[in-house]
């Protein structure tokens, strides 16, 4: 590289020398590391240029008609001093516009508001969640203010529409408990399943590459916005007795709407979640084998589970007016959605007290222990993952031992609710009922033998030798 006094008039004179490349380069004699490079088109700019490491590094520092020859010499000092340290001059201006590039992106998400935070989150997941899942989350955002489909009257906003316009970078514990406190006033239940969905949602936007950086995970820690959460209510009591049964299928049966009064039957005589019954389609009930095919939260494949013969009946006598089984022309999904105003009259109808819709579920478990029904069967009907080291890897209960059982069970129930039902007549039903009474006896006989036989034992043990 040739050597040359760069001044102001120098730089505009030197040209480019053909035969070198498409390039020519000139090094300033009086700052190390400055040169000037003059392209084949006449272009110039300033560079620098130093030995690193046993390597020649080259930097632009700028075109002539930006740069002053005061500002590119004083430049070049800089990069000099970096590369007398060991540190390239690119290392300095890549970490230089990073931070450039996070303080812009900082800056441009501090304006973000939660409720387009929400959008993207939701958007994200859609495809991942159920139905109902994704429903709930548009209900509990949703700004209201619409005319009731239902009644009179206009809707209320959800319970997380107030976080909704706040800019997410302006969320703190203290907003949180405030919202808290304000809508565990008037619906407590629903704040705080509306802060365990915020949660998760908060979860995501501080883990997530755009929102992470001003998104503080710690505010729904905090020790004050916990103690405001209002408890979870308490399930022991949210169960139907059997002195109760009578008295609820009274009701229930009475009710107008034969496919709602079908449901809640159904609902509590297979113990399904209230969404895989309301769900259930044409295709999924097999009356010749007396079988239903039900949606699972824990196999994506779904379960078997039997068509018990009043269930049968139940929904033998509903009219198919669409694909699904307990349909609504009023729904917009085609099946019913909201049964519980009209569990509740029945209710109220019947003296009993408050129950709700997971509670049939629940007293579908609770009351099989009258029959000392084993627990893998129940599990396994009412769709929850096997407890047992057995029952997870080896036992798998085959479609007709869940009969046996669920068939008696079912018996068992409509009796103590006074309800007369004699099912059709099948081959070996009669046979296959008897089993499990068969099997108790059985079992009755051998530890009485069994007790027997101890007692003799001990008898002759303590008698004197002749």
């Amino acid at each position: 590289m040739p050597q040359e006094q760069l001044t102001a008039k120098r730089v505009e004179s030197l040209e480019f020398v053909p035969g070198r490349g498409n390039q020519t380069l000139y090094q300033d004699k009086t700052t190390p590391g400055l040169g000037l490079r003059v392209t084949a088109a006449g272009a110039r700019s300033y560079i620098f240029e130093a030995t690193l490491h046993g390597k020649t590094v080259r930097e632009t520092i700028g075109d002539i008609k930006t740069w002053t020859l005061k500002a590119a010499r004083a430049e070049a000092t800089r990069f000099k001093t970096l590369t007398d340290k060991g540190i390239h001059p690119r290392t300095v201006r890549e970490e230089q516009q990073a931070v450039a590039e996070a303080d812009r992106v900082r800056q441009a998400t501090e304006s973000v508001l939660v409720g387009a935070v929400w959008t993207a989150y939701l958007e994200h997941l859609a495809t991942k969640w159920g139905a109902r899942h994704l429903r709930d989350h548009h209900n509990y955002s949703k700004p209201g203010g619409v005319a009731k489909k239902r009644g009179k009257g206009l809707t209320i906003p959800g319970v997380l529409y107030p976080l909704m316009h706040q800019r997410i970078v302006d969320i703190t514990a203290t907003i949180l408990t405030n919202w808290v406190k304000a809508e565990s006033a008037s619906r407590a239940n629903k704040a705080r399943q509306g802060f365990e969905l915020f949660k998760a949602f908060w979860g995501w936007a501080g883990s997530h590459e755009t929102y992470k950086a001003v998104v503080n995970l710690g505010v729904i820690e905090d020790k004050d916005l916990l103690r405001e959460i209002p408890k979870r209510k308490t399930h022991k009591s949210d169960v139907l007795q059997t002195t109760q049964l009578q008295a609820w299928f009274c009701s229930v049966r009475a009710l107008r709407n034969s496919v709602i009064s079908a449901y809640l039957q159904s609902l509590l005589l297979t113990g399904a979640r209230r969404t895989e019954i309301a769900e259930l389609r044409w295709e999924h009930v097999d009356f010749t084998w007396h079988t239903l095919w039900v949606k699972d939260k824990v196999s994506k494949e779904g379960r078997i589970i039997p068509l018990t013969p009043y269930v049968s009946s139940l929904l033998s006598q509903l009219p198919r007016t669409n694909e699904w089984v307990f349909s609504s022309p009023t729904a917009d999904c085609g099946h019913i959605s909201e049964p519980r105003i009209a569990h509740n009259q029945a209710l109220l109808a019947a003296k009993l007290p408050h129950v709700t819709l997971q509670a049939l579920r629940r007293t579908f478990i609770s009351l099989a222990q009258w029959l000392v029904i084993p627990t893998g069967i129940i599990d396994q009907i009412v769709g929850h993952a096997p407890k047992s080291t057995g029952d997870i890897h080896y036992k798998f209960k085959p479609i007709d031992l869940l009969r046996i059982w669920h068939v008696r069970y079912e018996a068992w129930i409509l009796e103590q609710a006074g309800i007369r039902f004699k099912g059709p007549k099948s081959r070996g039903t009669r046979s296959l009922t008897a089993i499990p009474a068969r099997l108790e006896s059985i079992e009755t006989r051998h530890v009485r033998r069994s007790g027997h036989r101890k007692a003799t034992n001990q008898t002759r043990r303590r008698a004197p030798p002749d």
